[in-house]
């Protein structure tokens, strides 16, 4: 029993989506968001961001942990 919890465990965090009661917006409809995507030593980290000036995006902290 505890094998199957430890095979399956993995697999259910992949069907949960990546915000809970959330939904997907138009395209372009929030000119002000932004797609995050941080190259990690593991892999891609994504996150959302939101534009404060033209050239800086404000994100949350642990979207750059450098631990990833």
């Amino acid at each position: 029993m505890q094998l199957l919890i430890l095979v399956l465990l993995p697999v259910a965090f992949l069907l949960l989506p990546g915000i809970i009661g959330g939904w997907e917006a138009r395209p372009h409809s929030r000119p002000y968001m932004a797609y995050v995507q941080i190259a990690m030593w593991r892999g891609v980290k994504t996150c959302g961001g939101v534009l404060i000036r033209d050239d800086v995006v404000l994100t949350a902290a642990h979207c750059n942990d450098k631990q990833g």
